[in-house]
């Protein structure tokens, strides 16, 4: 046994108590450790800081009118018992138990598991954090939080104030619990109790067997729950949060905007006021409820003026009544008794097995008869709809502009008044039985036969296979779907309306308007028959189509084994062949789609587009395109569209007039004949055999090719040396190529551009009037002759001969050496330009100036001719030729002959200058010392 003091009259420490110790109001003992078969008696003493373990006991109570105290103590597995007169202080209960007995205080306990027992006693401050407090026999708790995992019991007369139960539990039997906050998902349940001034936050409180509250205030995520016993006064509910009232009372509510209520008629009782004003449910009649954000309410007798909202509910029960209900947007009813003079803006009502539903106004949103369900006198408004199911039945209804009656197989709507621009939706199929009037006639859907129906604004008639429809009219937004062996006879199809015919139905005199649009196929079994928009005859049947007409969403499938023949595709509409089509006009906006296998001949594209997949010939592209996607054509005509060849596609014997044809990566031109328009090679496709005609532009770019050209004189050919490969015949019988990064005797006329890039060269290029070579930086052009043509020097060009017309202009950085100039043709050298070794001949022209970087060097009829460090010397300006010799800079010994110019700042300084008639002086100072004629000066 370890040495501890039995009877304490001074102070004690750090002890250890497995026998009896008792601690008088002499006494006081700090950190005593309490073991198995321990006992401390605290009567009229303190003891400070005890760890009470397993089978250790302290018992706390009075002594000659002294208080015992106990502080700090710390429970592991032991007992504290407080009586009459002892006060326990800030003990914490790992495990084991506090009993708390009359007369007895516990003050700032932490229950962290065990359980705390107040038996008549008092608790105030205390933290249940996993544990649980018991209060029972009058006993009474002030300031308890009860977290997540905890729970206490109020029972037999006892009493909870100021309780906030952060996520655990509330049980109330028999008590009182006054000033309670409930938050965080924590539950309050009570028995025969009152609570008084409650505030729910997020959690339940429920009053069950003749429990009373009053004075509760209920948040978002809090929900007060009364049963049919209980009574709740004075109640104020905000957005979110819920009043529950199954058969119990309510009274003085405030229900806020967003609030939930969530009651019935059978028993119960409430009454308050809502954002509509008083309401009330008293003697089972309900008076002006608001049900919103998940509000509900079971009708079992009576209902007037119910508003329901955004997620609120009401159901109206078999032989109960609901009157002038107000259904707004999201808003939902469930009638299984009868409902008159409802109003639905927005919102749902469904009319279920003895539902009746008189009077009914539907502004917007929807009303679904259901089987066994009836309405009566319905006014369907613009955006709002009627829903007849199998065995509903609808009678009077009247559909505006705008509103839809929606009937599906086996309902019944009699009685139909269908206003112009409404939509009627139904079909011909079993037990359907539908009558009532439209902007033409008297219309029946009845004994699987419709008559006179008119189709528009979303409207929509399925004839189901074995039955008919006769007289229909199908108007703008209208559609009648004729499906496998069903049959129509006498349609009108509008601009805007849409007949589709599925596979195997039958649709005879067919008016077809313009903008009016035919959907079918070519299958086995359809028969189509009629006259089309432009008035003449069409029809498909026996797997052939004849002048169809397509447009405005319109589709023809072209099935395998069949063929249309003179087909029209106006705007948006569509065909798709998987046989054989003959003949098909594309106008604007029109598409065609070839599939594989499959044929197209003679089309004519104007404004519209074909894709072949499979096999098109003697196509017609005036406007519009043709786009060969792993199909071929042949002998396709352009005159003014686009044809686009790709993806492994071949287009042969291509006649291009005007318009163009591009052949994209993988494709394939074969034999096409260019005259007035462009054939263009994009990187990985190719020509083979292009017949290039005057006038006609092959434009072949990086990484394209051509082979087997034939170029005639005026022929452009647009080309880069990056191409991959270019081949052919010059009209005058000289074989040209692009191999490799090199050009070899290109004929450049009429447009045709050569373009020698970087690291690249060309040998011998003929560029006659109105054709071009640019030598680019790094690239080099040898032996190029200029007839009237252009070429640009940024690189180097080697020994090119300039003849009439011909201009060589070398740019900056740019080098020419030993061009030769011949009569009527030029060499412009710009700022920065070199060139070198040049033969001038007479009535050659010469354009430059003294600017910076300029080097030029040569011969003509007078000599040596030089432009070096801003000096001209002996320079021969004739026939167009110029010479712009800038401030400080110099020019001497020049000679200006007919047609030449000497501009700017110039000065003769030396000997020999020889002048011509014909010299012009343009804003230059001649300097002539002695002042001599314009016919000669010699010094």
């Amino acid at each position: 046994m370890a040495a501890f003091t039995p009877d304490v009259i001074g102070v004690v420490n750090d002890e250890t108590v497995d026998g009896n110790q008792k601690v008088d109001e002499r006494g006081t003992t700090n950190n005593t450790h309490i073991i198995n078969h321990g006992q401390q008696n605290v009567h009229g003493g303190v003891s400070n800081g005890s760890l009470i373990e397993s089978g250790g006991y302290q018992d706390i109570g009075s002594h000659n009118n002294f208080v015992g105290q106990a502080n700090n103590t710390t429970i592991n597995g032991g007992r504290q018992s407080i009586h009459d007169g002892g006060i326990s202080t800030g003990t914490t209960i790992e495990s084991g138990n506090q009993d708390v007995y009359k007369g007895g205080i516990s003050n700032g306990t932490t229950i962290k598991g065990g359980a705390s027992r107040v038996e008549g006693g008092s608790a105030n401050g205390i933290l249940i954090d996993g544990g649980s407090q018991i209060v029972k026999v009058q006993g009474h708790a002030d300031g308890t939080t009860i977290n997540k995992s905890g729970s206490q019991d109020v029972v037999q007369g006892s009493l909870a104030t100021n309780t906030t139960i952060n996520g655990g539990r509330q049980y109330v039997e028999q008590s009182t619990v006054e000033t309670t906050t409930i938050k965080n998902g924590g539950e309050q349940r009570v028995y025969e109790s009152r609570a008084l001034d409650t505030t729910i936050e997020g959690g339940t409180q429920s009053l069950n067997s003749k429990s009373t509250a009053k004075i509760t205030q209920i948040y978002s995520g809090g929900t007060q729950i009364v049963d049919n016993t209980s009574t709740s006064d004075v109640i104020e509910v905000y957005s979110g949060g819920v009043l529950d009232v199954s058969g119990g009372t309510a009274t003085n509510v405030t229900q806020h905007d967003g609030a939930i209520l969530k009651t019935n008629t059978n028993g119960t009782t409430v009454s308050g006021t809502n954002s509509e004003g008083a309401f009330s449910i008293h003697n089972k009649v309900e008076d002006n409820v608001l049900l919103e954000n998940g509000g509900h309410l079971e009708v079992s007798h009576s209902a007037n003026k119910t508003i329901i909202k955004d997620k609120g509910t009401m159901s109206v029960l078999t032989n109960a009544k609901a009157d002038a209900t107000r259904i707004d947007n999201g808003g939902v009813m469930d009638v299984a008794g009868n409902a008159t003079n409802t109003i639905i803006n927005g919102g749902t009502q469904n009319l279920n097995n003895y539902g009746i539903a008189t009077g009914t106004n539907i502004n917007s949103g929807t009303q679904n008869i259901k089987s066994g369900g009836k309405a009566d006198t319905t006014i369907i408004s613009s955006g709002s709809q009627q829903v007849v199911e199998k065995d509903g039945t609808a009678i009077g209804s009247n559909i505006s502009a705008g509103g839809s009656l929606i009937v599906y197989t086996g309902g019944i709507a009699h009685g139909v008044n269908q206003e112009t621009g409404s939509a009627l939706v139904a079909n011909t199929g079993a037990g359907t039985d539908i009558e009532g009037y439209n902007k033409l006639s008297h219309f029946t859907i009845t004994g699987g036969e419709a008559n006179y129906v008119v189709l528009e604004n979303t409207g929509e008639l399925t004839v189901v296979a074995k039955t008919s429809a006769k007289n229909t009219t199908v108007d703008a937004g209208g559609k009648l779907i004729v499906q496998k062996e069903a049959k129509t006879d006498t349609t009108r199809l509008n601009n805007g309306g849409v007949l589709e015919v599925q596979d195997g139905g039958e649709a005879k005199h067919v008016e077809q308007q313009s903008g009016g649009a035919l959907i079918a196929s070519t299958t086995s079994g359809t028969l189509i028959e009629g006259t089309n928009s432009y008035g003449d005859a069409f029809y498909i049947r026996n797997s052939e189509a004849k002048n169809v007409v397509l447009e405005n969403a319109g589709s023809l499938t072209v099935v395998t084994g069949s063929r249309a023949v003179d087909t029209i595709i106006n705007a948006n509409g569509k065909m798709d062949v998987y046989g054989k089509d003959v003949g098909t006009v594309l106008n604007s906006a029109g598409t065609q789609t070839i599939y594989a296998s499959a044929t197209s001949d003679k089309a004519n594209i104007k404004g519209g587009k074909q894709t072949v997949y499979g096999l098109a010939t003697e196509a017609n592209i005036e406007s519009g395109e043709q786009i060969v996607d792993g199909g071929s054509t042949d002998k396709t005509h352009i005159n003014g569209g686009t044809q686009t060849v790709q993806n492994y596609g071949k287009a042969i014997n291509t006649d291009i007039v005007s318009g163009l044809q591009q052949i994209m990566a993988n494709g394939i031109a074969e034999g096409s004949i260019i005259n007035g328009c462009s054939q263009v090679v994009n990187e990985g496709g190719l020509a083979e055999n292009s017949v290039l005609n005057d006038g006609g532009t092959l434009d072949v770019r990086e990484k394209g090719s051509a082979t087997g050209i034939q170029q005639s004189s005026q022929g452009a050919l647009v080309a880069t040396t990056r191409a991959t490969r270019v081949t052919g015949t010059r009209a005058d019988g000289v074989a040209f190529s692009i191999e490799q990064g090199a050009a070899n005797n290109i004929l450049l006329a009429n447009g045709g551009v050569l373009t020698v890039e970087s690291d690249t060269s060309s040998d011998k290029t003929q560029v006659n009037t109105g054709g071009r070579e640019i030598v680019k930086t790094k690239a080099t052009a040898t032996g190029t002759t200029l007839t009237g043509g252009e070429q640009i020097v940024e690189g180097v060009a080697n020994e090119t001969t300039i003849n009439d017309g011909g201009i060589q202009t070398v740019s900056a950085n740019g080098e020419a050496i030993k061009t030769k100039i011949n009569e009527g043709g030029t060499l412009t050298v710009n700022d920065n330009g070199k060139a070198t070794d040049i033969v001038q001949n007479s009535g050659a022209a010469l354009q430059t100036s003294t600017a910076n970087g300029i080097e030029i060097s040569g011969t003509h009829q007078y000599g040596t001719f030089s432009i070096s460090g801003n000096l001209a010397t002996n320079m021969l300006l004739e026939n167009g030729g110029n010479l712009l010799v800038l401030a400080g800079t110099e020019a001497r010994d020049s000679t200006v002959g007919s047609g030449g110019a000497a501009n700017g700042s110039y000065r003769s300084n030396g000997l020999g200058g020889h002048i011509e008639t014909g010299m012009r002086f343009t804003d230059g100072n001649w300097n002539l010392t002695p002042y001599a004629s314009l016919t000669g000066v010699h010094r």
